[in-house]
């Protein structure tokens, strides 16, 4: 007999993750959250808001494996950086403790910094277009390499290989350039609070419901038509969603695998339902299927904008062999007669 700790828990690790930070509490949740990398916290808040239906079996199984994971893990319990802040102030004085606790626990200006990585490189371009090359350069430097060259992009091009060269030479920071760095990442998350905003994006939304509305599709898009032509063309164009593949048919399937490049296709199904990641498996020779699903296990993480950005090149590919008329692409289920 089972008990909940040798349960088979059949959820996603992620899943498992995005029920645990649901029982801590908002609190609890977001302390965590802050040390995830940007793409972990992107895949964890859709599994969060996604996840239902969790038996109380299913939960108990959850936390019990996590503890007795804990338990073994865990040993003596480490010190917090307070307390080592306070032990070593006393033992080696405030300058030489604080650049020995920097190098156990990292410098507290890279955490500050990692808040910018969800502001947009457009609003932080603008906002220290016209602050020292040096105050520049140390900022680029702090932030993961994809958003620094995107950034740097938008900086004026005289002064870009003056802070390319300043980021090379970056070593230690000096207290008022970390205080001055302080101060810009406060005014640009400032900034950046004070121009957000919700948009919605209405055709896409409608686009969205249609493609996972289970009753009568092509129904719904004629009245949209009565309604408005233009509006229904619209809709139809945002409808290549690569939800939309599970229902093809497998020549078409055929045809469309066959011309997507193995790395793409392995990105692109990472995480996807089940059903779906089946149906497109089967679409390719036994031998190639197998040697995708080898190549999924192999990748291991994914970022979810990788993958996103894999599913997307996908269905670019498909309208436009659509067009050329090499597959016919079912926007909607074919009207069966009894």
């Amino acid at each position: 007999m089972q008990t909940k700790n040798t349960l088979d828990i059949k959820m996603d690790n992620y899943s498992q993750a995005a029920m645990l930070l649901l029982s801590m509490g908002e609190e609890g949740a977001a302390r965590v959250m802050s040390y995830l990398d940007k793409s972990d916290v992107q895949l964890l808040s859709h599994k969060m808001a996604r996840l239902s239906s969790i038996t109380q079996q299913e939960a108990e199984a959850v936390l019990s494996r996590f503890f007795e994971r804990y338990k073994e893990q865990s040993g003596i319990a480490r010190a917090s950086r307070s307390y080592l802040q306070k032990t070593l102030d006393i033992a080696l004085g405030d300058r030489v403790a604080k650049s020995l606790i920097d190098s156990i626990y990292g410098d507290e200006i890279k955490i500050l910094v990692k808040r910018l990585e969800w502001v947009e490189p457009q609003l932080l371009a603008r906002e220290i277009a016209f602050e020292h090359c040096q105050l520049q350069a140390v900022l680029l430097g702090l932030l993961p390499a994809d958003s620094a060259a995107q950034i740097l992009k938008m900086l004026p091009q005289a002064s870009q290989d003056d802070v390319l060269v300043r980021i090379a030479q970056l070593g230690d920071l000096d207290r008022h350039v970390v205080e001055e760095l302080r101060l810009l990442v406060e005014r640009c998350m400032l900034m950046a609070m004070e121009k957000s905003h919700t948009q919605v994006a209405g055709v896409k939304q409608v686009a969205d419901i249609l493609n996972r509305f289970e009753g009568d599709r092509e129904q719904l898009m004629e009245m949209i038509k009565l309604y408005d032509n233009k509006l229904a063309d619209d809709v139809t164009d945002n409808m290549f969603d690569f939800i939309i593949l599970g229902r093809q048919k497998q020549e078409t399937l055929q045809t469309l695998m066959g011309m997507v490049p193995a790395e793409t296709l392995a990105i692109a199904l990472k995480g996807i339902d089940a059903e779906l990641k089946t149906s497109l498996l089967k679409a390719l020779p036994k031998r190639m299927s197998s040697a995708i699903e080898t190549q999924i296990e192999a990748l291991g993480g994914v970022p979810f904008s990788r993958a996103q950005g894999a599913r997307k090149d996908i269905m670019t590919l498909a309208k436009q062999m659509m067009q050329d008329g090499d597959i016919e692409l079912q926007l909607f289920e074919e009207q069966v007669v009894v």
